[in-house]
């Protein structure tokens, strides 16, 4: 059908994605005798607004997606949701003022439940119109029954190898969001303090920046080969304001060169306090409480800061504050809120794995990892753990352990998997305690860490225990797809749950996105204010606009958001509409025919070498480089070749009709995973009847048409001729242009260099023709070209 003059986004993505949607065009099948290419995608967290941080992680992976499906894959390309947990929990909170203390636990679920029904919607249409070709029958949400099914099945199948543990340990607890976290939650952030230096009995000066913590100062450290305080030890020594007696005790953990080599022991400061208070089997202090407020008798009530200023003043007054500096240190923050982190004592549920550290990095090198250096930042991970992973939260919105504890001796009891999912503040257990025989039980109030569940995805997508069909299909994945900052989140315990429950890597291949930053750099966060949101870009530019931007920057690389990127894909976009529109309306009644003009020749060289490029490239993940091969092309056939042929095509030569629209084709195939709409909707209007004739098959969608093979070779003496004759033409072209002569104007001779004669001699006419030159011919030039091409030109 005859193209429209001008190129709208508007109207034709809609009309596409509708078209893609009932014709199905994305539908994984089962039962296909296709080889899978499985991609396992990361469920983005509700938890707001999506920005174009994540449009540029997630449109990287679809390029992938669309590239396999064109190779002849069966691709399995789920789509999920995280919407389970402390981020979307938070979500609520903030929009409605309120918390589950406020509501009431059952109240509280049901509002958030609810609400997120609303941003599912406003998520999955988005990612619809960004051209996600992800089968959405196959999409999940992490709180969903399904979903819980798996997660509670994976922590019973867990504890059942001993690989679960309930604890009454210190643990990570954020005061802000009241809930425990585990070591891949926290973050180091720069904060200001101060050192306080005291003076404590017999002599003995302690620098501190956690004043507040001496009324839980249960012993005093020094390294036992520190010369100046070796004579403490044994000792005990009275705590400034409290009056406490604390024995001094040496270790080799203190450092003498850090404040004065004294270091005072509370529970808990820090993983060094907790290690000393369980080596050396301390008293427990407690006295900070989930609040973030202390509960000892002196400052009962008051927030941490608080605490700590009033205790300074407390300390001056009495004498005990030699002196004070001011200082900048690493401090171990919340990565959600950014909240300062505390030890408090819980019982928690927690996943055993410390033990089996070298075994993770051995899987970690069975991966494939593009680019290859990111798997450094597993390995760094791995090695610097020092906790097993907690799993209990004390929120309210999330899967529910399957698990109850005996009223009367505490231990614990746990669901059939037959009965999954339960609700332990619903459902009951069967039988009996089999440890004291109470026939009543407490439910688990706490909920499981949400990496406990996203960590499954490679078995939610499986349909783990429901349809095994699927994982039998898709296990170990072909493909991981995931930013660099939750390497130690989700490609670490995906690798954990893997080996655990299928003793296997969960993928062949991992690949690792950039962040997509602000114009001046920075991360997009909305407490930095410098979100930006796609819908205006799309409404203003079109999906495939966007989509050029995030595939312009290197696999794993951050990329500055720069509108200009999205006004450069615009105008290719353009371009290849008016292009097409050329083609179309002057070569539409081409023939299949071997052409003999040295031009055609020389794009056909360049389009072989462009399709083994960008399929080597797109074979490594580098849809970067794919892109910039098939760019290069796409501006050589439309600047160069398709402007020194015009007179060939005005002239209805039928050989180049044939050659523009084999290479254009081509071309649309290479730009189809970048830029999804534009190209269905040219196939649409003007290669699906001639699809066959350009030998390739006739397919309901571009997208599931075969990626371009090569054509037939043409010998590399003949390549050498014709791209000496296009560095002529472009030359005579840039003459023009330094002359002020129309491009079209007439030039009256062309002396070529005698010695490309036998090289040339037989493609006059197409030098004539491609320049609009009068006569050539062959003698002494006196301008250079390059070295070994030389010509004169008359005007």
């Amino acid at each position: 059908m005859p193209m429209e003059s001008r190129y709208d986004p508007k109207v034709v993505e809609g009309k596409i994605l509708k078209f893609w949607e009932d014709e199905q065009i994305y539908k994984f099948d089962i039962d296909s005798e296709k080889e899978v290419y499985s991609i396992d995608t990361p469920p983005p967290t509700v938890s707001g607004d999506i920005h174009l941080g994540h449009v540029f992680s997630y449109t990287q992976a679809e390029f992938i997606a669309r590239y396999k499906r064109m190779r002849g894959f069966s691709v399995f390309y789920p789509f999920g949701l995280d919407n389970n947990g402390l981020p979307t929990e938070l979500l609520i909170e903030k929009k409605f003022d309120t918390t589950a203390e406020k509501l009431g636990r059952e109240k509280f679920i049901e509002l958030v439940r609810n609400e997120v029904h609303i941003y599912n919607e406003l998520y999955i249409n988005l990612w619809k119109k960004m051209g996600v070709s992800s089968d959405w029958s196959l999409l999940y949400q992490t709180i969903s029954p399904q979903v819980q099914k798996v997660s509670q099945k994976s922590f019973l199948e867990l504890n059942k190898i001993n690989r679960t543990y309930r604890k009454e340990a210190p643990a990570l607890f954020c005061p802000k969001d009241k809930t425990t976290v585990s070591q891949v939650e926290l973050k180091d952030k720069m904060l200001k303090s101060k050192i306080i230096y005291l003076n404590f009995s017999d002599g003995v000066t302690i620098a501190t920046t956690r004043p507040e913590l001496l009324p839980a100062c249960v012993a005093i450290f020094v390294n036992p080969e520190d010369v100046k305080h070796k004579g403490l030890v044994g000792k005990e020594i009275t705590v400034p304001i409290f009056g406490n007696k604390v024995k001094v005790i040496a270790d080799k953990r203190v450092d003498p060169e850090f404040g004065t080599g004294v270091v005072m022991c509370c529970t808990f400061g820090d993983q060094t306090d907790i290690e000393w208070y369980k080596a050396y089997n301390l008293e427990l202090k407690m006295i900070i409480d989930e609040r973030g407020k202390m509960n000892h008798p002196y400052y009962n009530g008051l927030k941490i800061k608080e605490a700590r200023e009033k205790i300074i003043q407390d300390l001056k007054d009495k004498g005990f504050v030699i002196k004070e500096e001011n200082i900048e240190h690493n401090v171990n923050v919340h990565d959600r809120c950014g909240t300062e982190i505390e030890f408090l004592v819980k019982k928690q549920w927690y996943v055993r794995y410390l033990d089996l550290k070298e075994k993770f990095v051995e899987l970690g090198k069975q991966v494939n990892w593009y680019p290859p250096h990111m798997r450094v930042r597993l390995d760094n991970w791995i090695n610097g753990l020092q906790w097993d992973w907690s799993i209990s939260r004390q929120r309210f919105f999330g899967v529910y352990f399957p698990v109850w504890y005996c009223k009367s001796c505490d231990e614990p009891i746990f669901a059939d998997e037959k009965d999954l999912p339960v609700n332990p503040f619903v459902d009951s257990p069967k039988g009996k305690c089999g440890k004291c025989g109470s026939g009543e039980f407490v439910p688990e109030t706490d909920i499981m860490d949400t990496w406990a569940t996203s960590s499954l995805t490679p078995f939610i997508n499986g349909k783990w225990g429901t349809d095994d069909r699927y994982l039998k299909k898709i296990f170990p994945m072909s493909l991981r797809v995931q930013a660099h900052e939750i390497i130690s989140f989700w490609a670490f315990n995906t690798i954990v749950k893997s080996y655990f429950h299928m003793n296997s890597i969960p993928w062949k291949n991992i690949m690792i996105s950039g962040h997509g930053l602000d114009a001046h750099g920075k991360p997009m966060h909305k407490s930095e204010g410098n979100v930006v949101k796609p819908d205006g870009y799309l409404e203003k530019y079109g999906a495939d606009a966007l989509r050029f931007w995030t595939s312009s920057s290197v696999l794993g690389e951050d990329n500055s958001f720069q509108e200009k990127e999205v006004v450069t894909g615009s105008r290719l976009i353009n371009k290849l509409w008016n292009l097409t529109r050329f083609v179309e309306m002057n070569s539409a009644n081409f023939e299949k025919q071997k052409s003999e003009f040295l031009l055609d020749s020389w794009i056909i060289y360049r389009l072989n070498e462009t399709i083994k490029k960008a399929t080597e490239e797109f074979d490594s993940y580098d849809y970067f480089k794919a892109r910039n091969a098939v760019e290069r092309l796409f501006w050589e056939f439309t600047n160069d070749y398709l402007e020194f042929v015009k007179n060939r095509v005005y002239g209805k030569d039928t050989s180049v009709g044939y050659t523009l629209n084999l290479v254009l084709f081509d071309l649309i195939k290479m730009l189809s995973p970048f830029i999804p709409f534009v190209t269905e909707e040219i196939y649409q209007n003007v290669f699906i009847s001639n699809a066959e004739k350009l030998g390739s098959e006739k397919t309901k969608s571009i997208h599931t048409n075969s990626w371009p093979e090569e054509k037939e070779m043409v010998e590399e003496k003949r390549f050498d001729a014709a791209d000496k004759l296009v560095k002529i033409l472009l030359f005579v072209r840039k003459w023009k242009h330094e002359n002020k002569m129309a491009l079209n104007s007439d030039i009256t001779e062309i002396t070529i260099g005698k010695d490309l004669e036998g090289a040339l001699g037989g493609a006059i006419e197409e030098i004539k023709s491609g320049m609009n030159i009068k006569n050539v011919k062959f003698g002494d030039g006196d301008l250079e070209v390059e070295e070994g091409i030389r010509v004169s030109i008359k005007g």
